[in-house]
């Protein structure tokens, strides 16, 4: 008896040409506008913002905590309540800032309870 060469089915070739028929082959972008002036316009828009929110390469740790603290909006923070008593409501040690259930979930340090 003789031992024939043993050869997984992966690493055999094939003749034809099944992987240029694959739908995954080309995944298309996002579809352009119908104005190609229009078009550049927003390109150049988001180009300009990816910029403006980016730091330069090459800063140092305490030059990327300055770009960064420039950059920060206190207004986004919640205050904490007088007393710890919501003065709209009267809720006492609830949570800060709109109300979760008319936006339908409830968040808590980072865990959210769908309603």
């Amino acid at each position: 008896r003789s031992i024939r060469g043993f050869r997984a089915p992966s690493a055999q070739r094939r003749n034809d040409d099944s992987s240029a028929k694959s739908p995954f082959a080309h995944t298309p972008g996002p579809l352009p506008l119908g104005d190609a002036q229009e078009q550049a316009r927003i390109s150049k828009m988001i180009q300009k913002a990816n910029q403006e929110n980016t730091p330069p390469p090459g800063l140092t740790p305490e030059q990327l905590e300055k770009f960064y603290e420039a950059a920060k909006d206190d207004s986004d923070t919640l205050r904490p309540f007088p007393n710890n008593t919501n003065p709209v409501t009267g809720e006492v040690n609830g949570p800060r800032g709109p109300e979760p259930t008319r936006y339908g979930d409830w968040e808590r340090k980072g865990r959210v309870s769908d309603f």
